[in-house]
């Protein structure tokens, strides 16, 4: 607990000082609080029970029972001369009386059973002050004095044993029902947490949504956690019994809990991710977009070579930021790498898309990294530039340029609604039948499976390759779908148009040409 100095005025100082004389003048003070520090292995110097507060009493003898009565095993006792001999303490007597205790800086032996339980007031048998508060260390006696001690089976040492016995019988102390309560209650909410965190893991793992519209208790389909919690349930008893007989607050199933279980998987993974890193140096790979809430996301990952030299790319977070300016990310780059204890020094390169902002050569975040750590070489992102040089050619080309205008066209009509896709789907498998039936193409397991053309991309080169793909395959039932389109059509059409486009030389030569270009290059 912090604690903050505050100026004091003149009356606090006259308090002070009051407080102060009270306690100067106060003949006992007694602490309220336990104090675990306050507890002395050796007999011979630590306080009484009864010079503790009553309301700590319980809590200093359960700590002195946890550890004993102290029996040092030393090697040698020291001697005490009685008349022409000496004599020691024989350690032996630690199993003779096991409530003996043995004080080294006093050499004197103690009753821990009367420490514990001796009420306070006048002794009345032999040693009892002896035993309990001065130490007995007359060794030439102590057979006999022990025995004394002891005394018949009323006595107060008896009495005090038997307290001692009760009180550490764990089958009659209310501490142990209540601690059998506990582990009871610890397991069944160890299960109810395990398969909570199963299903997160799940859901987490196939990249499923938690929530659901409505979770009470009467609604028909209460999400996919929940869901699964009790499909859980319906065919585990134990884990069911777990949950029926648990409070009703502590279900672990709530959307709290879902966060933080999700929180606590991402944590660990992290966790796993910086022990693979080690003190080695990293790469940082930054791209920030808009999620589907229209939220600009800042997402980072490292590139570094791991144990087994390899080059891997790890993600360490996703963060929202307010502002696309250079500083606004590379404030939050920095906040994200000293959350991951990550020094700017350790950073080797940065590769980011060509954003102004990213890559500026005066004011892009990747100079400003270079200015406080000159070894962050930049790289412009590999993918994006080929991107870039395939878009910028395809459009350099008029030919190409409207080819893929038509290509959109095409998709957008054959797929415009369920009626025409599910059209072209059946052209397709008839088509494949007779293909089948005239040997052209053969059987196969995973072969000619049913599908649908590929909206082009913007951004991604590799999405415009498989939709020329997939029309290349699906050509005929294409060319059939767009003359139903065109037949059902009322009004102009231009079906019609792309159909006679597709019939075309030219746009068949381009198609071709843009599947094998490295076959024609050659």
């Amino acid at each position: 607990m912090r604690r903050f100095l505050v100026p004091r005025t003149s009356i606090e100082k006259v308090n002070v000082k009051q407080s102060e004389t009270e306690v100067e003048e106060t003949p006992h003070n007694v602490a309220n609080e336990f104090n675990p520090n306050e507890i002395v292995r050796d007999p011979g110097c630590r306080k009484q029970i009864h010079e503790y507060a009553p309301d700590i009493q319980d809590q200093v003898r359960r700590a002195y029972i946890l550890k004993g009565p102290t029996q040092p095993d030393l090697a040698r006792f020291p001697r005490t001369q009685f008349g022409k001999s000496s004599r020691a303490f024989c350690k032996a007597w630690y199993k003779s009386y096991t409530w003996i205790e043995y004080s080294e800086s006093k050499d004197a032996t103690y009753c821990f059973y009367c420490f514990l339980f001796k009420p306070p007031g006048r002794a009345e048998h032999f040693g009892y002050e002896v035993f309990n508060k001065d130490g007995f260390k007359d060794w030439k006696h102590a057979y006999k004095a022990f025995k004394d001690h002891i005394g018949s089976h009323d006595s107060k040492h008896n009495s005090c044993m038997k307290h001692y016995d009760d009180y550490n019988n764990q089958r009659q102390s209310v501490t142990s029902i209540f601690a059998r309560a506990t582990r009871e209650s610890e397991e069944l909410y160890k299960i109810r947490l395990t398969c909570s965190l199963d299903c997160t893991r799940y859901l987490i793992a196939q990249g499923i949504a938690f929530r659901g519209h409505d979770e009470s208790s009467t609604s028909l389909n209460k999400g996919n956690f929940r869901e699964m919690v009790d499909w859980v349930k319906s065919n585990d008893e134990k884990v069911r019994d777990a949950f029926d007989r648990g409070p009703k607050n502590c279900t672990m199933t709530s959307g709290d809990i879902q966060k933080e279980l999700a929180m606590c998987c991402a944590h660990e993974v992290t966790k796993v991710i910086m022990e693979e890193l080690g003190d080695r140096q990293f790469s940082v790979l930054i791209d920030e977009s808009r999620d589907i809430s229209v939220k600009e996301q800042m997402a980072v990952m490292l590139r570094f070579l791991n144990d087994k030299g390899k080059v891997v790319e790890r993600f360490i977070a996703l963060h929202h930021v307010k502002y696309t300016t250079s500083e606004a990310l590379k404030d939050a780059l920095y906040g994200i790498l000293d959350r991951h204890t990550l020094s700017i020094s350790r950073i080797r390169g940065q590769g980011y898309d060509g954003a102004s902002n990213m890559r500026g050569e005066f004011n892009g975040l990747q100079r400003k990294i270079l200015d406080e750590n000159p070894y962050a070489f930049y790289v412009h992102c590999y993918a994006h530039r080929l991107q870039l040089v395939v878009v910028s050619v395809a459009s350099s080309c008029s030919s190409i340029h409207d080819f893929f205008e038509y290509i959109s066209l095409i998709v957008t009509t054959t797929s415009a609604s369920c009626k025409r896709n599910d059209a072209l789907k059946e052209a397709q498998h008839r088509e494949i039948l007779n293909r089948l039936e005239s040997g052209e193409i053969s059987q196969g397991k995973g072969l000619h499976q049913s599908s649908s053309l590929a909206r082009p991309g913007d951004t991604r080169w590799g999405s415009h390759y498989t939709t020329l793909i997939r029309l290349d395959q699906m050509w005929s039932s294409v060319l059939e779908v767009l003359s139903i389109v065109d037949e059902d059509g009322r009004g102009p059409s231009q079906a019609a148009g792309l159909i006679e486009k597709m019939e075309s030389f030219k746009f068949a030569f381009i198609l071709k040409f843009m599947l094998n270009g490295k076959i024609m290059s050659d």
